[in-house]
């Protein structure tokens, strides 16, 4: 897969930008604060509908706008398609596909994208969040149609904690059928989720390891899923969902007490190991970016050999900065054979010798050719 144009209005500080690109290496070059990540973090929204910076989608409209938009021209194989997104600052976001107007959980199924950034590292030595969000970017690029479902686990949590906090207001004695009936509507979203990760993470884990002994060398890799609260006894969505909503019933008083939903796949983690010792504490400043980069890659490794549209579009934003000169070189071996690269760098000095590409500059928001 790959990109010819990018049209962004009213995106963070994009007015109205088109970037056309090629197969191959593109660069962006520009100090820092000019726009060059929001270039790459409107690809990655296509590919996952969410940003890497922010949870919320008000921050990547532009200041004193309603509304911002992300078009994209794609191409894989003869197949061409235009996906893109509207977001809004009240009201419902929309998509659109080929031009007609869609769910935006479908944009997904048609933009598959890896992004390499500097909060990579996050995801080894960061807050149980960052590994989450890594491993639901993962189900998302492996099942698009997840996307479906993470927005009505969004859905059902919100409902859920809305009405645990309305119990722990009421007297005693209130009646917890409703809570019952959201509980097992939760629990069923919740395994599904679950399921995927666990599934997914198994099949990446092997990947990542082979792609950290390229970088790094040595090591045994290792990752395992951590629910918070209850116990995997097999990985079937329904056996997760009864061990959910089990351990739901068992906290029902400390969540009556705290107004808020204690157990599920919002809680949970996942360890990366490195020779046995859990990278999160014990990795140092080399290993925590080989075995970021090797997440990435193995991501990548796995989207190209089980996605319909091959190549994902590889998107590395100022990495090379955070990297010596041999984890540069071997970062470029494994991922110039990929269809189309798009690299960010402040300083053009950063990027390793003989990485040819078309050269733009991006100053204020504005993309321009050399």
């Amino acid at each position: 897969m790959w990109i010819s144009q990018l049209d962004l209005t009213q995106w963070r500080n994009h007015e109205s930008t088109r970037l056309a690109c090629s197969p191959g290496v593109t660069v962006l070059v520009g100090p820092n604060g000019q726009g060059k990540t929001n270039v790459v973090e409107a690809i990655r929204y296509l590919a996952t509908l969410g940003s890497h910076r922010v949870a919320s989608a008000a921050p990547l409209i532009r200041d004193d706008q309603e509304s911002a938009t992300v078009f994209a021209q794609l191409h894989h194989g003869e197949r061409n398609i235009s996906a893109g997104v509207t977001l809004k600052r009240h009201g419902t976001n929309e998509a659109t596909l080929n031009g007609n107007k869609t769910k935006l959980s479908e944009i997904p199924r048609w933009v598959s994208a890896v992004m390499f950034a500097p909060e990579d590292a996050a995801i080894v030595r960061g807050e149980p969040s960052f590994r989450r969000h890594f491993i639901d970017e993962l189900v998302l690029g492996g099942s698009p149609s997840m996307a479906a479902v993470f927005s009505d686990f969004e859905r059902v949590l919100k409902q859920r904690n809305s009405l645990l906090k309305s119990l722990r207001s009421s007297s005693r004695g209130a009646d917890l059928s409703t809570l019952d009936a959201w509980t097992e509507s939760f629990a069923q979203a919740a395994a599904a989720i679950v399921a995927d990760r666990v599934r997914y993470l198994r099949e990446i884990t092997p990947r990542v390891a082979k792609e950290y002994d390229n970088l790094a060398g040595g090591d045994e890799i290792a990752a395992t899923y951590q629910p918070r609260g209850y116990v995997l006894e097999d990985e079937s969505p329904e056996s997760i969902a009864r061990a959910i909503a089990d351990a739901l019933v068992a906290v029902r008083a400390e969540e009556l007490e705290r107004g808020m939903t204690l157990i599920g796949p919002h809680r949970d983690d996942v360890e990366f190991t490195i020779d046995n010792k859990p990278a999160r504490t014990h990795a140092s400043q080399g290993e925590t970016w080989s075995l970021a980069l090797a997440l990435r890659l193995g991501m990548a490794a796995w989207l190209r050999e089980n996605r319909a549209s091959g190549d994902p579009i590889i998107m590395l934003d100022d990495v090379f900065a955070e990297l010596d000169a041999r984890r540069r070189e071997k970062l470029v071996s494994a991922i110039t054979d990929y269809e189309q690269l798009i690299i960010t760098s402040a300083v053009e000095d950063d990027l390793p010798p003989g990485l040819e590409g078309t050269r733009l500059d991006v100053k204020n928001g504005v993309v321009s050719p050399r």
